[in-house]
């Protein structure tokens, strides 16, 4: 299959990912303002955060929706809390990102691809997608 296949399949299985985030948005919307009210994941900023190092309800809440690690970035100026996800053949590593940080890129229907592997995609409400195709 050629790149430009994988890429096609790839925003195809990502659209399918975020109509399914829209049924859950406000599950996902107090999941995060959860963890950034979470001491151990605001002392950790900037690392990733494995569900095992939180509290049982959280650390249970991010397994059930497959998420291996989170980062969290808190600052004056804006917030962000990403979630990752394993590499999966087409899409890559997928990250589903809240952040006040770049208004432009959570508009929905944002989309951008500065290369062959990283694409993002805005899904609204301070909500992005992005994927990263490398495996590496």
């Amino acid at each position: 299959m050629s790149c430009k296949n994988n890429k096609e399949k790839r925003k195809e299985i990502v659209s399918e990912k975020i109509e399914q985030f829209y049924k859950k948005q406000a599950e996902w919307n107090s999941l995060t303002q959860r963890i950034l009210k979470d001491p151990f994941a605001i002392s950790n900023q900037g690392k990733f955060t494995y569900p095992k190092d939180l509290d049982n309800a959280l650390s249970k809440e991010l397994n059930e929706k497959k998420i291996k690690w989170i980062s969290v970035g808190v600052s004056s100026e804006c917030k962000t809390v990403e979630y990752g996800t394993e590499y999966e053949y087409p899409i890559g590593t997928l990250h589903l990102t809240w952040t006040t940080c770049d208004p432009k890129q959570t508009e929905r229907g944002f989309y951008q691809s500065d290369s062959s592997f990283i694409e993002i995609y805005g899904i609204g409400n301070n909500w992005l997608i992005w994927t990263d195709g490398d495996p590496i």
